[in-house]
């Protein structure tokens, strides 16, 4: 008997330069969840700039 797949989307935010930055990570059941907090990351004034990181390393940031 096979088992269900299951999916979970990931968000991962870092802040700061990866010596003394914080990393942070969400785990979320569906893809609008994960894509909300994106969305509020990069709307957030959080004294700095927000890029996307894709596995796609050609794609340009935005």
């Amino acid at each position: 008997m096979a088992h269900p797949r299951e999916t979970r989307w990931k968000v991962i935010a870092r802040t700061g330069d990866s010596e003394t930055g914080r990393v942070l990570r969400w785990e979320f059941d569906t893809e609008a969840e994960a894509r909300a907090i994106v969305e509020r990351l990069l709307a957030a004034d959080a004294g700095g700039t927000w890029r996307q990181q894709t596995a796609d390393a050609s794609s340009p940031p935005r």
